[in-house]
Order: C-alpha cells, then structure tokens, then sequence
C-alpha cells in the first residue's frame, strides 16, 4: 500500500484579485463641486487632489489610481468601486455607506474614524495603514485581507468576515459582537481589551507571541464570563 503524504492542517493562503489597470491613465484635476450623483469616473489618474468633503451618491470609480489625495470627510453613498489603487490617502472620517468595493488596493493611508455601514469589499487589501476607531457594521467581507494595519477600537460588529485575513494588526479594543467569521484568520494579531470576541465561532487564531496567546485566553474568558484562577489558591486537595 503506498503512503500519503501529509499535508499538515496548513491552511490554503487566500488568493486576492488585483486590480486590473491600464498602464497608461488620464491624469485630471477635480474639486469636489466637479464629481455629481451617478458620475463615472473611468481610467484616470488622481494625484495630490483635495477632495475633502466631497458629497455624491451612486458615483463609479472603475480602473483609477488614487496617490495622495484627501478624501477626509467625503460622503459616497452607494459608490461603486472596482480596480482601484489607494496609496498615501487620507480617509479620515469618510462615510462610505453600502459602497461596493471589487478589486481594491490601499496603501499607507489613514482611515482613522472612516465609516462604512453595509459596505461590501470582495478582493480587498489593505495594507501598511491607519483605521482605528474605524467602523463597518453590517458589512460584508469576501476575499480581503489586512496586513499591517492598526485597527484599534474598530468596529465590526454584525460584519460577516467569513474568509477575512487579518494579518500581524492591532486590534486593541476592537468590538466583534454578532460578526459571521467561519474561516476567519487571524496572523500575530495583538487582542488586548478586545470585545464580542466570543462570536469568533469558526475562525482561526494564530499567535507566535505568547503574550498575545494570554490576551485572546483572557478576552475570550471575559466574554464568556470564565473566571480564570491560579491553582495555589484552592490547595492541594490533599
């Protein structure tokens, strides 16, 4: 009989789409008075734009790369978003609520406070950026990835992360109430004063720090209201 080989319980790594642009793309100048409800915004090249407080609804950015711009404040209702590279953007309490996002890039940008209720990000990356008290309740994830990222009091309560990677992130008083996360991994992340932990069911935690390994036994007895004790305190039982 010949022998199987062992494949280990080595998960499969998830494989992410990239966006897909053209090698050469239109640069443009816009303010935020120049982008309207259902503008579509194709193939283009935005650099160094202050588009702060921009406000639109059902807007398409499809095959566009954004470097430095200022989207802090923007409210883009319904957008919809597909190839699209973010790199050294400012996102900063953005309200993007039940965008959908498809083969999306960002990078070293600051999402500190943006807001996403009901959004939808199918092969998704970030990386390298800032999110906390970020929030995307109700949101849906599909093949998306954080790397690096700085996720502290976020806020992903009823989200489903089924499939999500969450990869050497802070999530330091991150709140997971009711999220779905079977499939859910999460690499070298750091735990400390993170809520809803208990509704994790499904998801795969992977800490090479000890330290880290304690701070997910104590939230997920806290959550589960486990009293955890030392052994010293209740004798030899002899």
């Amino acid at each position: 009989m010949s022998e199987r080989k062992s494949t280990g319980s080595r998960k499969p790594a998830v494989k992410i789409a990239a966006p897909r642009l053209r090698a050469e793309l239109e640069q443009v100048v816009f303010t935020p008075d120049e982008i309207n409800d259902e503008d579509r915004l194709l193939d283009l090249a935005f650099e160094d734009l202050d588009l702060s407080d921009l406000v639109a609804e059902h807007v398409e950015l499809s095959g566009c790369r954004l470097t430095r711009c200022k989207l802090a404040g923007s409210e883009l209702d319904k957008a919809i978003l597909v190839d699209l590279v973010l790199e050294h953007c400012d996102l900063a309490n953005a309200r993007w609520s039940d965008a959908a996002a498809t083969r999306v890039q960002v990078a070293s940008s600051r999402l500190t406070g943006f807001a996403g209720p009901g959004i939808t990000l199918q092969h998704v990356t970030v990386r390298d950026s800032v999110l906390d008290f970020s929030s995307f309740r109700f949101a849906k994830f599909v093949r998306t990835e954080f790397t690096d990222c700085r996720l502290q009091s976020a806020d992903f309560v009823s989200a489903d992360l089924s499939g999500t990677v969450f990869r050497r992130c802070d999530l330091t008083s991150a709140e997971f109430s009711q999220v779905t996360a079977k499939g859910a991994v999460f690499v070298d992340c750091t735990w400390e004063g993170a809520r809803g932990i208990a509704s994790l069911g499904g998801a795969t935690i992977a800490n090479s720090s000890p330290i880290d390994t304690l701070a997910v036994t104590l939230a997920m007895a806290s959550a589960l209201d486990i009293t955890l004790g030392d052994p010293a305190e209740f004798g030899s039982g002899e």
